[in-house]
């Protein structure tokens, strides 16, 4: 038998703040979720798989309007038509609501109960299916631990939203161990929340995590997609990734130590971001350059829109969709202690007033008109609020790492 494990579809999810890059890439970022289900129907098919599992997340909260659900209902049309059944749960981002209880499901799709966990037979394929979808979207207690042991003669399969001890970045769902998984002694446990595709446990009862299906931010980087899972008798489950994204988010990191002049720094960009591109799958690129190391240009590299319009000249020529740049370059280590001693007086003073925006703003009410007129009329600040505190401590950082590349020989 051979089942696909999918999760955090987040089918036409809301990709806020992207129109940044382009009303043409906008468009094809909104329509990226719908393209990647497009894709894993096609791909079940052509693998000519037994069951498609999703386990959770497959919608990203309330609809908009019923386009989400009918589209997710053709695309399964499909798969009934190939023969290839469906098992999903409802996790924290499509818990039970008015509108997804009443989506009509093609006959091949069975969506388990989110009361108890429910045990569902498939005879055809001499399995069975335990999941429990969510009733609400803050499920803090522990699932898994009512979950049923497993049927003896049949393949058994857990379905289960969650973050099992908790990852970076995802609220801590119907908690449980790996321990606890593993107890159960299901031969695959098939688990969503966590967007990042990872093994909770291997061997003899295998539990994974398949990660989204589709990057959607700059923190959701590199190949996504579903896992292949293949079972033999009186073998361990087979797992193995299949990527199915239409775009790729990459982070592109750049070592510029040592280097003094800035065309060897663009020129090292271009280097890596081709480099990105050519290990993507000839899949669209964003990319998130980010300038790391040492060097003596510390100072002139922390003028973000000069970077970033740099940086996506570049990525346009290597056929990339710059998302963001930022340096993170530190100026040389190297002085003498004395000016050591000056920069550290400094930057402590820096800091004391980064910590206090209120203090921070008395000090700018006693400037004088011309010093408030001349820092308005710096590059790159102009038209900005010296009366916003917020505005003030984003000035107040870049004179930080520029006064820090100062001290230490750079320029600004």
């Amino acid at each position: 038998m051979r089942i696909v494990h999918a999760a955090d579809i987040h089918l036409d999810s809301p990709l806020r703040s992207h129109d940044r890059y382009g009303m043409s890439t906008a468009t094809e970022l909104r329509g990226a979720t719908r393209r990647a289900l497009e894709n894993l129907v096609h791909r079940c098919i052509e693998w000519r798989a037994d069951l498609l599992v999703i386990a959770g997340d497959l919608y990203d909260g309330t609809w908009n309007d019923y386009g989400t659900g009918l589209f997710f209902t053709q695309q399964m049309g499909i798969l009934r038509d190939a023969g290839i059944d469906v098992v999903l749960v409802s996790g924290n981002h499509d818990a039970e609501s008015e509108i997804t209880a009443s989506l009509v499901l093609p006959p091949n799709v069975r969506r388990l109960d989110v009361i108890a966990p429910e045990s569902l037979v498939l005879d055809d394929l001499g399995c069975v299916v335990h999941g429990q979808g969510y009733v609400t979207r803050d499920i803090t207690e522990n699932l898994a631990k009512s979950y049923p042991s497993r049927i003896a003669g049949l393949t058994n399969i857990g379905v289960l939203h969650t973050a099992v001890t908790g990852a970076e970045g995802h609220a801590l769902y119907a908690p449980c161990t790996p321990a606890e998984l593993a107890a159960l002694r299901y031969d695959y446990f098939a688990l969503g929340h966590v967007h990042n595709r990872q093994v909770v446990n291997d061997g003899e009862f295998p539990a994974w995590f398949s990660g989204n299906l589709q990057g959607r931010t700059i923190r959701e980087t590199g190949p996504k997609g579903v896992l292949i899972v293949d079972f033999d008798e009186g073998q361990p489950a087979r797992v193995q990734f299949a990527p199915v994204d239409v775009l790729r988010w990459e982070t592109v990191e750049v070592d510029v130590t040592g280097m003094t002049d800035l065309d060897d720094v663009y020129g090292a960009m271009r280097t890596q971001l081709a480099n990105t591109v050519s290990h993507a799958d000839g899949l669209p690129v964003l990319a998130h350059v980010r300038l790391q190391g040492a060097s003596s240009l510390a100072g002139r590299l922390q003028d973000v829109e000069q970077l970033e319009a740099q940086a996506s000249s570049i990525a346009m020529t290597e056929q990339a969709i710059l998302a963001r740049a930022r340096s993170e370059v530190a100026a040389p280590s190297a002085i003498d202690p004395q000016d050591e001693r000056a920069r550290e007086h400094l930057l402590a003073a820096v800091r004391e007033l980064a910590e206090d925006p209120e203090a921070l703003k008395a000090h700018l009410k006693e400037l004088d008109r011309d010093i408030r007129d001349l820092v308005h009329q710096s590059p790159g600040v102009e038209g900005l609020d010296l009366d916003d505190v917020a505005v003030v401590s984003r000035l107040l950082d870049r004179a930080q790492r520029g006064l820090d590349a100062q001290l230490a020989g750079g320029s600004t």
